[in-house]
């Protein structure tokens, strides 16, 4: 787990991984704006007023849940993961090529995710919850064939009880390995490069099989990524300290205020600074992007070593293996053999001793 931070010093991953946590912010605004505005009440120019976001927001995690609410769970958590599994594949992808030390001539246009791979990472999740909503879906015409009038309603929801029961535990067992395997799910997509069923089933397998490895794996990246969010958050905010002090001993005390002010939304902000403060405001959320992105980025790769870690336990796979995008082998031509000797090629002329050669020029 030492190698985690080495790999999240890496600016291009960071700065993609913030454009993920972007989004994310981007998604839930969005839908809390939303509900302020048409479920609230608010007008549309004060729906982001702090106290009526978090309005919203107990509005949206309220227990009491409903068909419309329920809706609106899909409908975020949806929107999210869309956008949010097609910008973090690249950097999954690279992070993979990394740990393995890929290093073929065409490791350049193999961190590029293709289409494909973005579609392994989106739809694995997805179609594994899926099963679970067909078998809730069971479950669910039961209960509606109980609000049939008496003595029908009563005598056919009897009738298929035994049948509803094994549909919800079936559509339990499938929801709790999904959410239990979900780490494994975007690893095993661009690692693997196969296929839904592929992925699924490997991530599944990988952590009924080793559960207890599994278990003390996400204790160890929970560790390792709480350690980058506190380092990280230390950094962040000793920087913008140092910034608040450097304002205030110039003499421009007053602007650092009304930056400080309008960071919390809270407090006046004198009418001749709001523009300066403005651009302090922006840079400093600007800086809290890129320390989310460093927590995602070192999470991501935890996420890949753990998975490389279980795959070479269960199947013994060693951490080299990494396998091609087929729209990647298409393209160049390739064929498995072709990418096997470019591997060892490659692999000899890392392992190769340049001493030699130095000595006899």
């Amino acid at each position: 787990m030492l190698q985690v931070f080495s790999l999240g010093f890496d600016l291009r991953r960071v700065l993609l991984m913030s454009v993920a946590g972007s989004w994310t912010v981007a998604v839930v605004g969005l839908y809390l704006a939303l509900i302020s505005w048409r479920v609230a009440g608010y007008p549309l120019d004060a729906a982001l007023a702090p106290k009526h976001l978090e309005h919203s927001w107990r509005l949206l995690v309220s227990p009491d849940v409903t068909f419309d609410r329920a809706l609106l769970w899909i409908g975020v958590a949806g929107l999210w993961w869309l956008g949010f599994a097609r910008i973090i594949t690249p950097v999954f992808r690279s992070l993979a090529l990394e740990v393995s030390r890929d290093e073929r001539p065409d490791q350049k246009a193999m961190v590029v995710a293709s289409h494909r791979l973005s579609g392994l990472v989106t739809g694995s999740p997805l179609s594994a919850l899926l099963v679970a909503a067909l078998f809730f879906g069971c479950v669910l015409l039961c209960a509606v064939l109980a609000k049939l009038p008496a003595p029908v309603g009563t005598g056919l929801a009897a009738l298929i009880l035994p049948l509803a029961l094994i549909a919800a535990l079936i559509a339990a067992a499938v929801l709790i390995v999904t959410v239990v395997s979900l780490p494994m799910m975007t690893p095993a997509a661009v690692i693997e490069c196969r296929d839904l069923m592929d992925v699924v089933s490997r991530a599944a397998a990988y952590v009924l099989q080793r559960p207890f490895r599994y278990l003390a794996g996400l204790c160890a990246k929970l560790g390792v990524t709480l350690v980058a969010a506190v380092v990280g958050g230390a950094v962040f905010l000793l920087a913008w300290a140092l910034i608040y002090l450097a304002l205030v001993m110039v003499g421009e005390g007053d602007l650092a205020l009304s930056s400080y002010r309008l960071v919390r939304r809270s407090g006046e902000v004198r009418a001749d600074l709001v523009t300066g403060a403005a651009f302090f405001a922006a840079a400093f959320y600007g800086s809290a992007m890129i320390w989310l992105g460093w927590f995602l980025t070192v999470g991501a790769a935890s996420d890949v070593i753990l998975y490389m870690v279980m795959r070479y336990e269960v199947d013994g796979v060693t951490f080299d293996e990494i396998m091609i995008p087929q729209e990647h082998i298409e393209k160049h031509g390739l064929t498995a053999l072709d990418t096997q000797k470019q591997q060892q090629a490659a692999q000899a002329a890392s392992n190769a001793d340049p001493e030699p050669a130095k000595a006899s020029n």
